[in-house]
């Protein structure tokens, strides 16, 4: 059984789901639906008591599910009174405390074996933050929890991790779980993706949902209605809406860099930069650059990049860091 978020008629209700096998996968059905405050089903005797009213129990009887009310109670807990909930938190999961086992190898083949690429490269973003994912596979104990689950109840458990991320995240976390890196032979691909080709960026991205949305073994268990499914728009929104972490991306790029190249110098780009050194640097007139809005600064940066990277013919270090150092300056600047 698992907590859904849906849009129903327009408004955003929770759904008790079960996911179950049909036969040949495993596939969901809805349950009960709690509507848009599923705290209409929590009752207070007093202090700090709570109960799940009888009639939610009543509701699943009429689908032919018999639960228990540990294994209800647990999808209320986020709905509880502030004050209570802040009583009862210690005691939510005590299984976190529980030994660790290493995965044995029969296990981690299974892992692998029963997952979907697509659902580790997202649990593995979620966990590390890391657009890198060339090492994916060597953290098969972390995807367990994707066994044993329908495509709508694992889209629902990765839903409700992504509410962790913030809005500057959303970009860079579609990049790396369509691993759009791969495509890429620039060495900064993995560090500094705002600063690639966003024409053919772009592109490879469309690309990917498209394949993913063709994916039967993916889908396999879920009904579909012949268009784009909520659960892939979802990352369209997060990838066209927003844009790249510049100032992230570039200090974990200047970190490595530098610590590679030049362990002994002082790394540049970190002052602050006036208008007429950032004009400087970029080329362009201040006027222009203070009328230009973020996606036409990012066009110009991205070009003036690629002419500079120290990993390219003719590329220059100073230089490099001097541009980005204005970049990032000037972004501040942009709404």
């Amino acid at each position: 059984m698992y907590l859904a978020r849906r849009v129903i008629d327009d408004h955003l209700e929770y759904v008790l789901c079960e996911s179950y096998d049909n036969g040949s996968c495993l596939t969901n059905r809805d349950l009960v639906r709690l509507g848009a405050h599923p705290d209409q089903f929590i009752l207070y005797p007093g202090g700090t008591s709570f109960y799940i009213d009888d009639r939610l129990f009543d509701l699943l009887l009429e689908k032919g599910v018999t639960a228990s009310y540990e294994e209800v109670e647990k999808f209320f807990l986020p709905f509880l009174d502030p004050y209570i909930q802040a009583k009862i938190a210690p005691f939510y999961d005590r299984s976190n405390n529980r030994k660790w086992k290493p995965m044995s190898v029969k296990d981690r083949s299974k892992v692998l074996r029963k997952t979907h690429i697509f659902d580790r490269r997202r649990m593995h973003y979620l966990r590390f933050g890391q657009v890198d994912q060339r090492r994916l596979d060597k953290s098969a104990t972390l995807f367990k929890d994707l066994l044993y689950k329908s495509r709508d109840e694992l889209e629902q458990f990765i839903l409700e991790q992504e509410q962790a991320l913030t809005p500057g995240e959303y970009k860079r976390y579609v990049f790396a779980i369509f691993d759009l890196q791969r495509f890429f032979s620039e060495s900064f691909a993995r560090t500094m993706p705002h600063a690639l080709d966003e024409d053919k960026t772009d592109e490879l991205f469309i690309q990917e949902v498209c394949l993913l949305d063709r994916d039967q073994s993916f889908w396999r268990g879920m009904e579909r209605h012949g268009r784009l499914p909520p659960y892939l728009i979802r990352y369209v929104v997060m990838y066209f809406d927003y844009n790249f972490p510049g100032g992230r991306t570039w200090e974990e790029y200047i970190r490595s860099f530098t610590g590679s190249h030049h362990r002994n110098q002082a790394v540049k780009g970190s002052r602050r930069m006036s208008m007429n050194e950032a004009s400087s640097v970029f080329g362009v007139g201040q006027a222009e650059l203070a009328s230009m809005d973020k996606k036409e600064l990012t066009k110009v940066y991205r070009k003036k990049a690629h002419e500079l990277h120290p990993d390219k013919e003719g590329g220059d270090h100073d230089r490099f860091i001097e541009l980005t150092a204005a970049y990032n300056e000037l972004l501040r600047s942009k709404v």
